[in-house]
């Protein structure tokens, strides 16, 4: 990708703050990050993990309680789905306004909106079982989806335009506090469950967002604009086989993790697990993410291979769910430690169909012709936080669903033959291109014999 140059017009930083170092390393250039990208790194990896702790927070608990509340399972599976379909609708309306609203105040504001929602969730088993339990969880969680929807939009934008060499490398160390919070969320919310109750965990994580809020405030720079940007096309955007692939692997390995989310903890009870065992169960898949996204990001990073690394992923992920539940055709029952080996697999499955889509997406819609600026790098943040969003909204609903009629075990034979499907689609898609990209190598080679391979990769 073409880093940011004097083409460029930072507006609010200076030009020495805002450019890229540059050295000679083995006759390449090598950018160097400075101590006001480390700030701008740091803060929002810090955000990260107090939202991705909110997300995950009620996983150990929340299905228990709603059903003490009156609550069917398909009833409290939307109820985690909703907060994500709410992420999918207003993320593309975020990603557009970005041009109009500053990635650092629409950032700040979000993360105040997540936390006094959470706060908010905290009290609503004080209302009355049944239906109106249900409603204020609905109404909360649409409020919450809103500002995590701007919260996501912007971060990720902020991220593209400050680290335009390096986009699946910081991609993945963000993704990589985003795991760690998924990891604190739910030990957390079972440590804090068994010491208080419901309302603590989320009224001590809402708490920590606002102040998060305050603190990033003060010491968050503003992020580097462009003054001559246009608004956007999104149709032509979305309408390429490539980006409908990018968010089609985002969007299923997000569906798988919310189908856990929503499902798993009915699973564990055969094995008679405490809040707090349970939530240390439902930290394997995070903590695997957390380690591995950075990984998966210098190699995306290093290596145009963001399709392959997509493949790798849906696999693993596709294993996983083979031996979680086990899948009905298994000749052995369900086991604890084989449920751990399969959140590992999951976990490491998550960091690659999560990291590469966005960084290739990136690439591959800067190298069609739409612009290396603050609209495309708010397309793409759209496309991943609305794919993450639709996918983590029909996990959770489905998942209600297929546990109240056919159990988990049969419900992870659907999860497991969407993620196969995907794998074909992807190898299929890789064999055109790569054929594709040859022949159009050829006719300029047939065109003009005397083009040098270092202008046919303008092609």
């Amino acid at each position: 990708m073409p880093a940011i140059g004097a083409s460029r017009e930072f507006s609010k930083v200076s030009c020495e703050e805002s450019s890229l170092l540059i050295s000679i390393k083995d006759g390449k250039k090598v950018s160097k990050t400075t101590r006001r990208q480390w700030l701008i790194l740091i803060t929002i990896a810090f955000v990260n993990f107090g939202v991705a702790s909110c997300v995950s927070l009620q996983a150990p608990f929340f299905p228990k309680e709603a059903e003490m509340k009156g609550a069917t399972p398909t009833q409290y599976g939307f109820v985690f789905g909703v907060f994500y379909l709410t992420v999918f609708v207003f993320s593309p309306i975020f990603g557009k306004l970005m041009v109009v609203i500053t990635p650092r105040f629409m950032l700040i504001a979000a993360i105040f909106i997540v936390g006094i929602t959470s706060i908010l969730f905290g009290l609503i088993d004080k209302s009355p079982n049944g239906t109106p339990f249900i409603a204020l969880a609905f109404a909360i969680r649409i409020v919450e989806g809103v500002g995590s929807a701007a919260f996501l939009t912007s971060s990720f934008t902020i991220i593209a335009a400050e680290f335009p060499s390096k986009v699946a490398t910081t991609f993945g160390a963000l993704e990589t506090a985003y795991g760690f919070g998924l990891i604190a969320g739910p030990t957390l919310g079972g440590a804090l469950y068994e010491v208080d109750g419901y309302y603590l965990p989320f009224v001590s994580v809402g708490v920590i967002l606002v102040v998060s809020a305050i603190v990033t405030l003060i010491l968050l720079p503003e992020s580097v604009l462009n003054e001559n940007i246009g608004s956007g096309n999104l149709v032509k955007f979305w309408l390429h086989p490539g980006t409908i692939l990018d968010g089609m692997v985002i969007m299923v390995a997000s569906l798988t993790t919310g189908y856990n989310h929503a499902t798993l903890e009915p699973h564990l009870r055969q094995f008679n697990l405490s809040p707090l065992f349970v939530g240390i169960v439902f930290m394997v898949m995070g903590l695997c993410y957390a380690i591995t996204t950075p990984v998966w990001g210098v190699l995306v990073d290093r290596n145009n291979i963001s399709k392959l690394v997509g493949v790798l992923g849906c696999v693993f992920i596709g294993v996983a769910f083979l031996f979680v539940g086990p899948v009905p055709f298994m000749p052995f029952d369900t086991k604890l430690w084989l449920v751990i080996i399969s959140l590992l697999l999951h976990g490491i499955g998550l960091g690659g169909s999560l990291v590469a889509p966005f960084a290739g997406s990136l690439r591959d819609t800067v190298k069609r012709g739409f612009p290396d600026d603050l609209t495309t790098y708010g397309l793409v943040s759209s496309l991943f936080a609305s794919s993450a969003s639709l996918g983590s909204f029909i996990g959770p609903s489905i998942g209600g669903y297929l546990l109240e009629t056919v159990g988990y075990e049969s419900g992870t034979v659907v999860i497991m033959t969407i993620e196969a499907t995907l794998v074909c689609v992807l190898l299929i898609y890789i064999l055109c291109d790569r054929r594709r990209e040859r022949k159009k190598a050829w006719l300029v080679e047939e065109t003009n014999p005397l083009i040098t391979d270092k202008e046919k990769e303008k092609y």
